[in-house]
């Protein structure tokens, strides 16, 4: 009936997605680190977080808005940490080769 041909076809539709999602997070995986995954990852679900409060006009509660704070806290510091990480000049010695023998 109509109904079963709309629910397969929804379920092709979320499969499709889902199969989608983790290709694409398996090609993401290979180009970056895994700390940097799980960094884009928490920012993914606020976004959807959001979206879907938005879309479905379901309001967010005290206590899932200090979540989706902290998440994003935790992604800005992240990405503080890493700009001054990269931005701290590396000290000569690890720029020489190092010997461990004697000769």
């Amino acid at each position: 009936s109509g109904v079963t041909s709309h629910y397969l076809l929804l379920s092709l539709l979320n499969g499709f997605a889902f199969t989608s999602y983790n290709l694409a997070s398996t090609y993401i995986l290979s180009r970056i680190s895994v700390v940097h995954h799980a960094a884009l990852n928490s920012v993914r679900r606020v976004f959807a977080i959001i979206v879907t409060s938005i879309y479905f006009v379901v309001p967010v509660t005290f206590l899932g808005s200090l979540g989706i704070l902290v998440s994003f806290g935790g992604f800005m510091s992240f990405t503080h940490y890493k700009v001054q990480r990269q931005r701290k000049p590396k000290p000569l010695s690890s720029l020489l080769p190092v010997s461990v023998g004697n000769g």
